[in-house]
């Protein structure tokens, strides 16, 4: 896809069937400058992520800082703030970890990733990120690559602790009612899974990062930026989640999640995030990893 500024394309790989459970995509992107200038766009938000940046460098951060060089290789927690980022060239592999992938693969608390960008050395795992930046640099192929991400995530499922199976069950439900349009609030989430509020939001801080209340907040917002990403002709107005009192209660979302209005971020071209999202599409049925559903049951 070219932008104004850029060209970009991204490809989706599944996981090894053993690791779908746990992690929603690996995925590859090529940046390039067509005019000489940096090529900048914004993740939204979206659950966890390591990125091992083998090609080139980029800049990154989070809306209301300054953009500043981010690690070849970082990991990026659980974001309620749209991210903005740029690069003149280059080739980034990613990993996006499910909640159950970080109850599964991440050995700290989810809120101490809360909103932060940091060099994956930092974070907690069992997961050998220092070999998947070395198996990103001498892959020959993309597939390759795969491969080879596949072989160290599922050495770190085989010598895990053996998690409770039905802790893992209440994460995955948990993250199917924050996926139900119908969960407003956060006493039907606890309802829902039989939890007291207390007991859902040490969950929700441990898991997923945040308050439920923010998450529920949150998912209601992706769910109206994901019309537009289907279809980015339409009107704000007819995208509205039906959850939303108006174009102005909307809006005050937009501004919490992207410090801008939704008109100024039209007014912005989008060419990495728009052509990643169609990839996504066409590869997993929906454009944001904030709305890919639970995988299915306890991996073998």
């Amino acid at each position: 896809m070219t932008g104004a500024d850029g060209s970009s394309h991204t490809r989706f790989i599944a996981p090894h069937p053993r690791l779908q459970p746990y992690l929603s995509a690996y995925y590859f992107t090529a940046i390039d400058s067509l005019d000489g200038q940096p090529v900048r766009d914004w993740m939204n938000p979206e659950w966890a992520s390591v990125r091992f940046c083998y090609a080139g460098d980029m800049l990154g951060g989070f809306v209301g800082e300054e953009l500043r060089h981010v690690p070849a290789m970082h990991f990026v927690g659980p974001t309620s703030l749209a991210g903005p980022f740029s690069a003149m060239h280059a080739r980034i592999a990613s990993i996006g970890f499910l909640p159950t992938g970080w109850s599964m693969f991440i050995d700290e608390p989810a809120h101490i990733w809360a909103d932060r960008l940091d060099d994956a050395a930092q974070a907690k795992t069992l997961v050998a990120f220092a070999e998947m930046m070395e198996a990103a640099h001498q892959s020959a192929s993309l597939d390759e690559m795969a491969d080879r991400f596949n072989a160290i995530l599922l050495d770190a499922l085989d010598n895990r602790p053996l998690i409770d199976g039905q802790t893992e069950d209440r994460i995955r439900a948990a993250h199917a009612a924050l996926l139900d349009p119908e969960i407003t609030a956060v006493a039907q989430m606890a309802d829902r899974l039989q939890l007291s509020i207390a007991q859902l939001q040490r969950l929700s801080l441990r898991i997923f990062g945040f308050p439920p209340k923010l998450l529920l907040r949150r998912q209601r917002f992706v769910r109206t930026l994901a019309v537009i990403m289907r279809d980015p002709d339409s009107n704000w107005s007819d995208a509205l989640d039906m959850h939303y009192y108006d174009q102005a209660h909307f809006n005050r979302d937009f501004r919490q999640f992207f410090k801008m209005s939704p008109r100024e971020y039209r007014q912005h071209p989008h060419p990495i995030i728009g052509a990643a999202s169609r990839a996504r599409m066409a590869a997993l049925g929906d454009p944001l990893q904030a709305l890919q559903k639970p995988g299915a049951g306890n991996a073998p």
